[in-house]
């Protein structure tokens, strides 16, 4: 089973940045509900906007399914995973999010 997932850059304008692991190709919903997000919205104080690049990556062989906890924590604990020659790269996404816009908050 190859596994799908995403290396998520959260960037406010105000340079506070931040980044992660995300199962799947997560569009902005799922970024929005992340723990990743949330806990940049806490940090950034005084935010207008956060823009968001999306990088989808597979590895494994076979059909393809969203990488589970247990694949993104051994993700996590590699060095340079997205480098290894295993690891094909899926797509891009960009895209920008306006905070008090979508959850009533200002950052």
């Amino acid at each position: 089973m190859s596994k799908i997932f995403s290396l998520v850059e959260l960037e406010a304008n105000t340079e506070v940045t931040d980044s992660g692991y995300m199962s799947g190709i997560p569009d902005r919903e799922d970024v929005e509900n992340s723990d990743l997000y949330k806990e940049l919205l806490e940090d950034c104080g005084g935010n207008e906007s956060i823009k968001v690049t999306v990088n989808s990556y597979t590895y494994g062989e076979g059909e393809s399914e969203p990488a589970d906890d247990e694949d993104l924590e051994y993700i996590r604990s590699q060095k340079n995973f997205t480098d290894r020659d295993e690891v094909d790269w899926l797509q891009s996404d960009s895209f920008t999010i306006y905070p008090e816009q979508t959850q009533g908050m200002s950052c």
